[in-house]
């Protein structure tokens, strides 16, 4: 997880708030120096950060949380959302949870689905949001998900409408074994469920999809196995880049089924 300082203040302060926990969680972090300013390991909780200073805390191994934040600069927060948990439009969605720490301007720049895992954009204002929308279309974003069914070709391209609406994504096959696909997918094209539509009509659902998919007896999951793993765009001649690591129910799923 990456971040910026704003302004003076001290590091334990800083991360309690960015990381919305206890001063004494955050201490033992920073004491088993998993804290870094501008790359160099900081051990001391009261140290002074100043303005611009870049902090890295090297992620901790907690199933119970439900997002972190895993890149932020002066105009973005991307967070690795867990599942069970809405981007917005709930009250306990992801965006109200991030406006407790960032204030009321924050905005999603995209959704995706409550249980979907993975990479979601925030705008840390109004400006930058409306900027992000009229460019999102050259926004490359790349999922993983494990699909019912061992497909019998390479790569494909899926132009197929979606809710009426133009939807275009890629899939690339990464493994098959045991009746089990496990690809990876990009999107050309925003439309609500496209990857879960898209792949169902070739004839691999996604595994755990039970609107668009089926039910395999002998393999039960608790949600779709569909991962927003990557994300990357231009914004004012910078390069945001930002990745999620699959999440460990799919990582159980893989391993288990050789894929």
């Amino acid at each position: 997880m990456q971040f910026f300082a704003d302004q003076n203040c001290k590091l334990i302060d800083f991360l309690a708030s960015r990381l919305s926990l206890s001063k004494n969680k955050v201490k033992s972090i920073i004491d088993r120096k998993k804290v870094f300013v501008n790359d160099k390991i900081v051990w001391i909780a009261s140290y002074t950060l100043k303005p611009n200073d870049k902090i890295f805390v090297l992620p901790e191994n907690d199933q119970n949380k439900t997002f972190e934040i895993i890149f932020e600069d002066q105009n973005f927060i991307i967070v690795n959302k867990g599942c069970n948990l809405v981007v917005n439009e709930s009250f306990d969605s992801l965006e109200n949870k991030i406006k407790k720490n960032y204030g009321n301007d924050v905005m999603a720049l995209h959704r995706i689905d409550k249980d979907t895992t993975g990479v979601v954009v925030f705008a840390k204002n109004m400006q930058v949001f409306e900027k992000m929308k009229k460019q999102w279309d050259k926004v490359e974003k790349t999922y993983y998900c494990i699909s019912i069914g061992e497909a019998n070709f390479g790569f494909k391209e899926i132009d197929y409408p979606v809710f009426n609406k133009t939807a275009l994504s890629t899939v690339v096959l990464v493994s098959k074994n045991n009746g089990l696909s496990l690809f990876k997918v990009r999107t050309f094209t925003g439309r609500k469920h496209q990857i879960r539509i898209h792949l169902s009509k070739m004839g691999y659902p996604i595994l755990g999809d039970y609107v668009y998919g089926r039910k395999i007896n002998n393999i039960k999951v608790p949600r779709q196995m569909l991962h927003a793993y990557k994300i990357e765009f231009n914004f004012e001649g910078k390069k945001i880049f930002a990745v999620a690591q699959l999440p460990d129910d799919m990582k159980k799923i893989i391993k288990k089924y050789g894929l």
